[in-house]
């Protein structure tokens, strides 16, 4: 029987309330962590960098624009680094993303577990849910990772990752 998989429609943002990344100063994994509500569209939340490995600690205060939006959700740079996946990096830190290796020819990469383990149910599916929400991280996977031709690849780099990650 072929393994299936139902659209769950989650978001990057619905995701976005951790992220593992790349620490600055010992190049381990750390968070930076939501204080208050993760929407990255919320001005004044806080947000902590958080690295286990060296003690490191920063906090963020997310500033808001003319308009009292979040700063952050509308510099388009930020914006275009994280979804083109050129330089994978958090919203607020803009440090690397700890969860990302070379696959296929381009980047795989992830905002945190949870976001890693959707992408695996997702493509080790050999049937999936037509019409997904446009938002959706289904919907936003590029064309290279839902491939068939791929599958194995990507599932293999996703294993890498989570390897990685222990």
């Amino acid at each position: 029987m072929k393994k299936t998989v139902l659209n769950k429609n989650k978001t990057l943002i619905e995701l976005g309330y951790e992220f593992l990344v790349v620490c600055p100063h010992c190049a381990s994994c750390a968070k930076v962590i939501a204080l208050d509500d993760p929407s990255p569209y919320i001005a004044h939340v806080r947000r902590r960098f958080i690295c286990t490995a060296c003690g490191v600690i920063k906090n963020k205060v997310i500033k808001a624009n003319s308009y009292g939006q979040a700063r952050v959700s509308y510099e388009p740079k930020v914006n275009y680094e994280v979804i083109l996946a050129k330089n994978p990096c958090d919203w607020y830190f803009r440090l690397p993303l700890y969860l990302q290796i070379a696959c296929s020819g381009n980047t795989l990469w992830a905002l945190n577990l949870e976001h890693l383990n959707y992408i695996e149910s997702y493509i080790e599916a050999e049937l999936r849910e037509s019409h997904p929400y446009y938002l959706s991280v289904e919907s936003r996977l590029p064309k290279w990772m839902k491939l068939a031709k791929n599958r194995n690849e990507v599932l293999r780099a996703i294993q890498k990752l989570k390897v990685k990650n222990y």
